[in-house]
């Protein structure tokens, strides 16, 4: 299904729950794999479903490995189809069953805005992870921006970085994407909720935004050409920016104990009960250097060191 307003446009597949297609003022935002509609790939009893039809954003409900309930990889919000409840050109709602309750999407544009608005409804049985998936393509590597208290490291297919490490704050030396072909995974925690990447060959900085106290932690997923098996191939400059409530890389099962991330003072699991969760994707053009981040009621402004940048924002999304 196409959603479009001014100066925006994006793609869902209702079919797995997949926003695989966001175009901002003409500039593709999201990335979404080559071989999602592979008729070969899309049979192919050995990849996993929600790895068959990659694209874009997702949810995860719950977040990686579900050895709780021996569910498909990042649930069944991102493996199986979605029933939609209504929808206009600009926004849509949908819901589906999950392991541990119901989640209900809303997903809209706005005419002048350069963000895609998400909010999602939960009504859990029992205790659940929960996590967005977006992800980007650097054709020539980037900078990452964000203030957690701390970045944990976690076990990885191919490191780049010192694995099962602990550091204070973001140190410079994890912010920039890696050269050298990698597939990592690091998790910032406690921080604001947002995070800034700024693209350097796409002249672009997306800026991925949350509630902090909803989602305290914010996973970086490093792909960089070290999955040398189909379908990856050796696929290079893919980041993950995943706004979560989990414990990092850890399964299901770890994220309902203590574990890294409750050491660090916040919660990794969602508790029974409602919640409604409110999230946002923005691009601003040109690569910034980001600092803070301010919503106002009909805008939002980033500082960097050297300037203040204004775009137009819907100040009630995360009321």
């Amino acid at each position: 299904m196409i959603l479009s307003a001014q100066g925006v446009r994006a793609e869902w597949d209702g079919g797995c729950g997949h926003l695989p297609s966001l175009v901002i003022d003409g500039a593709p935002v999201l990335w979404s794999a080559p071989w999602r509609d592979d008729p070969a790939i899309a049979v192919d009893p050995d990849i996993p479903p929600v790895e068959r039809s990659l694209g874009g954003t997702f949810t995860c409900t719950p977040f990686g490995h579900d050895d709780v309930n021996n569910g498909p990889l990042h649930g069944l919000s991102a493996n199986a189809p979605w029933r939609i409840i209504r929808a206009v050109p600009s926004a849509l709602t949908a819901t589906r069953h999950v392991a541990h309750g119901q989640i209900t999407a809303r997903i809209a544009l706005r005419d002048g805005h350069p963000v895609l608005y998400q909010t999602h409804m939960l009504d859990l049985t029992a205790p659940c992870t929960f996590a967005h998936h977006p992800m980007f393509h650097l054709a020539d590597g980037g900078r990452l921006s964000a203030t957690p208290q701390a970045t944990l490291t976690f076990a990885a297919e191919a490191p780049f970085h010192p694995q099962h490490s602990r550091f204070d704050g973001f140190p410079d030396s994890l912010r920039d994407y890696p050269d050298a072909p990698c597939e990592d995974f690091l998790s910032l925690v406690d921080g604001p909720g947002w995070t800034a990447l700024a693209r350097h060959a796409e002249n672009d900085t997306i800026l991925t935004l949350r509630r902090a106290d909803q989602l305290p932690a914010t996973n970086i997923w490093i792909s960089n050409g070290a999955r040398a098996q189909p379908p990856w191939s050796g696929v290079r400059g893919i980041i993950g920016i995943e706004d979560a409530i989990c414990a990092g890389a850890e399964r299901f099962a770890a994220a309902l104990d203590a574990n890294r991330v409750t050491e660090e003072g916040v919660a990794t699991a969602l508790l029974p009960g409602r919640h409604v969760i409110a999230h946002a994707i923005a691009r601003i053009p040109g690569c910034h250097d980001i600092r803070s981040v301010t919503p106002g009621p009909d805008s939002l402004t980033m500082r960097t060191a050297a300037e203040t940048i204004t775009i137009p924002f819907d100040g009630t999304h995360f009321q």
